[in-house]
């Protein structure tokens, strides 16, 4: 019924909600003392005893009891649910880092932004205050039948009857809400994603004068969802009805008019009846609540489902298990040797017996049509993704065999479409090398050619730049990643089509602060442009993951294959 998977319970979460549902417990208890001392009081009254003398102190007592347990129930409830938030969470980015961008790249954004922040809102609730709540409720009236049934035997049995009947109506009601909440789940996410399309798409929808459609769209997807929330609260007022007005006020009516032919029959004397009715107010309590929280038990149980989902995909690379770190290699050689990556459900292999040896300080070009393997090559090399069949090695060291950290400790990369965070410039520097030092900052900087324009800046290296650095140019933002590149000073440099994006006089000054950045180091440089790769010491000619011919520029031109096509095309199309 709870539904409750204990792989989203970490062991300083389950020490709360064991510590909730204990004092819980400890509360009801303490009710129950305090009940059958007031019937005590009561009757000592009526027989002309003191009853500040006796009674009053274990009162006061009990009443303190009750309050502490009290705050102590709220309070443990509030550390699990916060408690539960945060591991959970840290649980879902641990293992986003762990399946990388190979795989979810695979996946919407929006669906998983959804899971990550509104569905922690449900988990919250669902692990923190209904866990509690349920199991607390649902001992209850197991607890305030054994006080009853040992107050008076005819008075618990009456209770039996309709005790039952909760546990049984939850039940009934549980598959009503999991179906009901799952669909919430799916529709809200769905929304969720659709909203950060049309917040990052705006340009397009503008461009195609789609916005009012696409409002349209929006709308109805609303409407949607707010019918499918209005269909979980009429199943939740539904539950809240049952127990409010019929369990509660039920087993409540039963056992007054019970107690009170007892009383009239004089087996029961007037104070435990006023203990019986007090006790059994303690009915309503937490089934009620019970029943506010059913909704947000339901709708957490439909996240959790998802982000079980989420946790249990596989990664497309693994570190070995008990892999430790060697220390790092100066400057390795970075070796590839028939090496052998498909992507699923493709007809071909991306990289297909690939072989290639990048000596140190050493610059090979990768050049290729679209889909000849280049991008997927950078990927096998930089661990996001894992080869089929084949070795690749750094420094000797097959990196199947090490670390995947290890592996790109020795990598600095320059992608086609850098990434920039929301915050300053020196904190997207900082990525590279979080201590780096102002000075560090600038002497980067200057090297990639772009300290002047940030320094002309208002606010310098603290200017905000905007999400995705939308508020910089082409130009400024490759730069950047150069700067990241510098200060990272990895014996390997990838150059994924640095000045693919850019005009030619902008080239320029970017092929400046790449001679920087090169300097001393190996590079492998996948390009399109063919004017960035006449000075690799070796250009490679891919087709279909295979490599076609290698050579010099001065070399392959001479040899009038696939290269020297490549070049007439591309001078005839200048």
């Amino acid at each position: 019924m709870l539904g409750i998977d204990k792989r989203l319970i970490v062991k300083s979460t389950s020490r709360w909600l064991a510590a909730g549902i204990g004092v819980g417990v400890l509360g009801l208890l303490a009710s129950l003392t305090l009940y059958w001392f007031i019937g005590r009081a009561i009757d000592a009254m009526l027989a002309g005893y003191p009853l500040l003398e006796v009674w009053l102190p274990w009162i006061v007592a009990l009443l303190a009891v009750k309050f502490l347990a009290g705050w102590l129930y709220r309070t443990a409830q509030h550390k699990a649910s916060s408690l539960t938030k945060l591991s959970i969470r840290d649980m879902v980015y641990a293992h986003a880092l762990r399946l990388g961008p190979a795989v979810l790249d695979r996946k919407r954004t929006g669906e998983l932004v959804n899971v990550a922040v509104d569905g922690m809102d449900w988990i919250e609730m669902l692990y923190g205050t209904y866990f509690v709540q349920f199991v607390v409720g649902m001992a209850t009236p197991l607890l305030l039948c054994a006080f009853i049934g040992l107050t008076d035997w005819v008075v618990g049995l009456a209770l039996l009857v309709s005790v039952p009947l909760t546990p049984l109506f939850l039940g009934m009601m549980g598959r009503s809400f999991r179906r009901a909440s799952e669909r919430f789940a799916k529709v809200n996410a769905e929304q969720s994603v659709r909203f950060l399309d049309s917040i990052q798409g705006m340009t397009t929808l503008k461009m195609f004068n789609l916005g009012k459609s696409r409002g349209a769209e929006m709308h109805a997807a609303s409407e949607e969802q707010r019918r499918e929330t209005m269909r979980l609260l009429l199943v939740n007022q539904m539950m809240i009805l049952f127990v409010d007005f019929g369990f509660a006020l039920g087993t409540t009516l039963v056992l007054t008019v019970t107690a009170l032919l007892r009383l009239d029959a004089g087996a029961l004397t007037p104070g435990a009846v006023v203990a019986l009715i007090l006790a059994s107010a303690e009915f309503a309590k937490p089934l009620t609540l019970v029943g506010q929280f059913f909704f947000a038990g339901a709708v957490g149980r439909a996240y959790a489902k998802k982000i079980l989902a989420f946790l249990g995909e596989q990664p497309g690379v693994a570190d070995p298990e008990g892999a430790t770190a060697p220390a790092a290699a100066a400057r390795p050689a970075l070796t590839l040797k028939d090496v052998v990556f498909q992507y699923a459900g493709a007809t071909r292999p991306a990289v297909d017996h690939f072989t290639l040896d990048l000596a140190p300080g050493e610059t090979v070009a990768l050049v290729g049509e679209s889909g000849s393997g280049k991008t997927t090559l950078t990927n096998l090399i930089l661990r996001t993704l894992a080869p089929a069949g084949g070795t690749i090695a750094l420094g000797g060291r097959n990196v199947t065999e090490v670390p995947a950290d290890w592996v790109r400790r020795h990598l600095a990369l320059v992608p086609q479409d850098p990434y920039l965070f929301y915050g300053t410039i020196a904190e997207n520097l900082r990525v590279a090398k979080p201590g780096a030092t102002d000075e560090e900052l600038v002497a980067a900087c200057r090297a990639a050619n772009i300290h002047e324009q940030i320094a002309a800046l208002p606010d310098g290296y603290s200017t905000r730049v905007g999400e995705r650095g939308l508020s910089l140019s082409g130009g400024q933002v490759q730069r950047l990643a150069i700067a990241r590149a510098l200060l990272k000073d990895a014996p390997i440099v990838l150059l994924d089509e640095p000045t693919s994006q850019i005009d030619l006089e902008t080239e320029a000054v970017i092929q400046d602060a790449l001679d920087h950045l090169t300097r001393d180091k190996s590079v492998l440089l996948i390009a399109h442009r063919l004017s960035t790769v006449r000075n690799a010491d070796r250009i490679v000619v891919l087709g279909h993951g295979k490599v076609l011919e290698s050579g010099s520029h001065a070399e392959l031109l001479a040899r009038g294959g696939v290269y020297a096509a490549m070049v007439a095309i591309a001078g005839a199309a200048a």
